[in-house]
């Protein structure tokens, strides 16, 4: 008994930690849901400034700097509301996804209660049936009353007998009863229990298609905002070609699809890992000082700093206007550890190991003349100058990496 005491207390409380569990992440999700429309709301208003500022000044016809920097702000912030609406949109099909699971399996369950009250009646029937064909068949035969029975008897000892039998039928018949309509209360327990999850099931289905509702409107959010996205990045780099044909400040034109982008970095970062794990290609220790790296190009004029383009851009490295086809330096001796050929981002890109973490990267060339694994030495020509990938213009993009990680070339040079 205090076995089956255990189980049932045990099985109750797990149902309800699996109840508070479900609560608590429906709960959690709902807060994370309201912080993100919360977050949108707050970059819509930015964006609606910036582009009240961007009205401002093109009524004023002065497509210049600011204008730029301020359409630049508008393409950071949509997307930022993108990335805002994909979290939301991969939170709601997370809880799709659970609301989607917890309907299998109240199926499942209401599956096995549909089965438990099938063979629960079955059983009911035929207890039922036998008890009423004994009923029958006592009034057909027209049974003797108990007294009856006892009188008849021709002595005691029979008496005694017979009184025995008729008290274990009168029990047998009880018992019978007694069965039957517990059968009955289990039948009905089962089928309140069914009714209750078959209302679980009918809400939660409710809750899926609302979340579906809701999900296609993010994904229709979504959309709308990168087509938004898209033509003001063209709009931005149209303005950036006009610019940058008025100055020597050539600048990388945008890309909108930030999973490219981030494939070129993730690339970038695992050549340099690979690099640092295999020992580094160079001995000496480079540290932060200036003076070890020498110039990529011939050119000593810089049109473009790190870490920002004059408009207010984000700038990695800095760069050097130099006609197309003009040599491009090793800064060191080191190890080509990465050599791209891309029609966006870098374009054509070269990155050296020279060992301790330090790696450089010279981007836009219009060729590269050296090889994944080759030994380089300091001022070894290893690329042409050009404009490939996103640029406005020829001219050497350098970077400086330590461990993988932009740092400021002007601290090496």
């Amino acid at each position: 008994m205090y076995k089956s005491r255990y189980k049932c207390i045990s099985l109750i409380m797990s149902l309800v930690l699996v109840i508070t569990s479900f609560s608590f992440g429906m709960t959690a999700q709902a807060d994370n849901t309201s912080e993100l429309n919360s977050k949108r709301e707050k970059i819509q208003d930015e964006i609606d400034d910036a582009q009240s500022q961007l009205d401002k000044l093109s009524a004023e016809k002065s497509k210049t700097e600011e204008y730029l920097s301020t359409l630049r702000s508008k393409i950071n912030l949509l997307q930022d509301k993108i990335d805002n609406l994909e979290n939301d949109k991969s939170a709601l099909q997370a809880e799709i996804d659970a609301i989607q699971n917890k309907i299998n399996e109240t199926k499942t369950e209401i599956n096995n209660v549909q089965n438990e009250i099938d063979k629960k009646q079955a059983e009911f029937d035929e207890s039922y049936e036998d008890y009423c064909q004994r009923l029958r068949a006592m009034y057909v035969s027209g049974s003797a009353s108990t007294l009856e029975v006892l009188l008849t008897c021709s002595d005691m000892s029979a008496m005694l007998t017979r009184s025995q039998m008729i008290k274990s039928v009168s029990e047998q018949d009880s018992q019978t009863l007694d069965n039957l309509m517990k059968k009955m209360e289990e039948i009905e327990s089962k089928k309140q229990e069914l009714e209750i999850k078959i209302n679980e099931l009918n809400e939660d289905n409710a809750n899926l298609e609302s979340d579906k509702k809701i999900l296609q409107d993010r994904i229709d959010e979504i959309d709308v905002s990168k087509s938004e996205l898209d033509k003001e990045a063209e709009k931005c780099n149209e303005l950036m070609r006009e610019l940058s044909s008025q100055s020597t400040e050539y600048m990388e034109l945008i890309e909108t699809d930030r999973e490219k982008l981030q494939e070129v970095e993730n690339e970038i970062r695992a050549a340099a890992a690979r690099a640092s794990s295999g020992g580094g290609s160079i001995g000496g220790s480079y540290g932060s000082g200036s003076g070890v790296l020498g110039y990529p190009t011939d050119s000593r004029s810089i049109s473009a700093g790190y870490p920002y383009y004059s408009s207010g851009g984000y700038h990695g490295g800095i760069d050097f206007p130099v006609s197309t086809g003009s040599n491009v330096y090793a800064a060191a001796s080191g190890t080509v550890i990465l050599v791209k050929y891309l029609n966006y981002s870098y374009g054509y890109h070269v990155m050296i190991d020279h060992g301790d973490g330090l790696s450089t990267l010279y981007a836009h060339n219009s060729q590269i003349l050296v090889s994944v694994g080759q030994q380089v030495s300091a001022g070894q020509v290893i690329a042409l100058s050009g404009s490939t990938g996103n640029s406005t213009g020829p001219h050497c993009h350098f970077e400086v990496r330590v461990n993988g990680n932009q740092v400021n070339p002007f601290n090496y040079l």
